[in-house]
C-alpha cells in the first residue's frame, strides 16, 4: 500500500488496519506469517521529511536453530522513523549505496507502507531464533531431538567433559 505524501495534512494522518505481507520477504529462511500484520501508524510532516510513529503486531512461524523444530513467535514492535525524499540524498558522497538506503527514503511523493511494516517485522526477528531458553537441541551424532527423547549413542553424552578430561592428563 502506498501513501501519498500530499495526503498528510498539518494535523497528520492516522492509519490503522491489517495487511497480508509476502512470506518470501522475511529475512529468516523457512519462516512465514501465521496471521496478517495488524498496524497502527501516525504520519506527520515537518517540511519535506515525514515522521512515522506506530506499532506492528503479528505472529510468525520460525525454525529453531538448535532443535530445527518450528515454533510460533509473537511480534509486537513499536517504531519511530523519519523518512526523507530521495532527491535530497547525493548518493555519490554517501557511505551507503542507494539500495542500502532505500528503506529510509521515499520516492515520487509516495511512501511504501508495506515496506515499512515488513522492515519492522524483520527487525524484530532474533539473529538465531530459539524455540525456548531450555531447548536441548539435537544430538550431533544420531540427530535425535533431545527435547523429546534421550540419545542412545554409545559416546559420552557430554563431549565437553571428555575434552576437559583429555586436557587434564
Amino acid at each position: 500500500m502506498f501513501i501519498d505524501v500530499n495526503e498528510i495534512e498539518a494535523k497528520g494522518l492516522w492509519l490503522e488496519d491489517s495487511a497480508a505481507l509476502d512470506d518470501r520477504l522475511l529475512i529468516e529462511e523457512e519462516s512465514y506469517f501465521l496471521r496478517d500484520v495488524d498496524y497502527a501508524v501516525y504520519f506527520s510532516r515537518e517540511g519535506e521529511k515525514v515522521k512515522a510513529r506506530g506499532q506492528v503486531r503479528t505472529t510468525l512461524s520460525l525454525r529453531c536453530v538448535s532443535c530445527l523444530e518450528n515454533f510460533d513467535m509473537d511480534v509486537d514492535s513499536k517504531f519511530d522513523i523519519i523518512l526523507f525524499p530521495a532527491h535530497k540524498i547525493d548518493v555519490s558522497h554517501a557511505a551507503l549505496s542507494a539500495d542500502e538506503m532505500e528503506y529510509i527514503f521515499f520516492e515520487e511523493e509516495e511512501i511504501d507502507l508495506d515496506r515499512i511494516l515488513l522492515e519492522q517485522v524483520n527487525l524484530f526477528i532474533p539473529f538465531n531464533p530459539i524455540c525456548s531458553p531450555y531447548c536441548k537441541g539435537i544430538c550431533p551424532n544420531c540427530g535425535v531431538n533431545l527435547n523429546y527423547e534421550d540419545c542412545q549413542c554409545e559416546h559420552p553424552r557430554n563431549e565437553m567433559s571428555l575434552l576437559f578430561a583429555k586436557l587434564k592428563r
